[in-house]
């Protein structure tokens, strides 16, 4: 009798331990995901460079441990966007060209593993074609590669999720940023003014936390942008004002408010 209670105690330690060995995993992946989201926002928000840094190692150590679902590679894409963004876009100490590319190109590439392992999450193709367009504005010739893939993500994002505020923005952003034969700022209003409202709507809605809620501010800041070059320069400064009510620190509203300064 004491021998088979032994026996019987062993094999249940041995699966309970199987059993609890697999959430663990599944845990571990889900609190590195959530740690890089909040990261990431606190960075987004004060614009800091080390921050998206930090919030990225969460997410590439998410990477090797969730299950394949493309959501870790997608916030890792994100962040490259905005290191992207960051570099080229900020404050002149700020600027690096080399950094920003460099950074354009790695998201491009892990956005591509992301919609490997999840083909109809929308927002990984918004994002890697306004990628493909910052990269074509940074280095024409790249237009010879990159210049019909662009249009492409942008199909594929709206075809997927055409009630997505993200999609609407970054479409906008990739108008934008495109020359003007392929973009324009007609176009790339019309994209940003959508994701204006939608964004409001966005809010009013409860979601998952792992997922995407990021853009609002500087959607609003690329409005302002678009208003600045057709000399608009009332409408510019009230989306300005509208981005820094989101968030007072959002580095392209502050750049074109200075700017604007700057004409008077």
């Amino acid at each position: 009798m004491p021998k088979r209670i032994s026996i019987f105690s062993i094999l249940s330690s041995i699966l309970l331990g199987c059993f609890m060995y697999k959430p663990a995993i599944s845990d571990d992946s889900t609190t590195l995901l959530s740690e890089g989201i909040v990261t990431f926002h606190e960075a987004y928000n004060s614009w800091d460079e080390k921050g998206f840094q930090l919030s990225l190692s969460f997410f590439e150590k998410a990477s090797h441990t969730r299950s394949k679902d493309g959501l870790a590679e997608y916030w890792s894409g994100t962040i490259y966007f905005f290191l992207s963004l960051h570099h080229l876009f900020s404050t002149e100490k700020d600027s690096d060209k080399v950094r920003g590319i460099e950074n354009a190109k790695k998201g491009i590439e892990i956005l591509t593993r992301s919609i490997d392992l999840s083909p109809d999450f929308s927002e990984s193709y918004a994002l890697r074609g306004v990628l493909r367009g910052i990269l074509i504005k940074m280095e024409p010739l790249s237009a010879v590669r990159q210049g019909r893939k662009v249009g492409k993500d942008r199909e594929k994002a709206l075809v997927l999720d055409a009630y997505n505020p993200r999609v609407h923005y970054l479409t906008g952003v990739s108008f934008w940023f495109a020359p003007e034969i392929l973009g324009g700022s007609e176009r790339a209003l019309g994209h940003l003014l959508e994701a204006e409202q939608l964004f409001e709507k966005e809010r009013q809605t409860p979601k998952n936390n792992l997922l995407p809620s990021w853009g609002q501010s500087t959607c609003l800041s690329f409005i302002g942008d678009v208003y600045l070059s057709e000399k608009q320069n009332e409408k510019a400064f009230t989306y300005y004002e509208k981005a820094l009510k989101v968030n007072p620190d959002d580095p392209l509203a502050l750049k074109g408010i200075e700017k604007m300064d700057g004409m008077k």
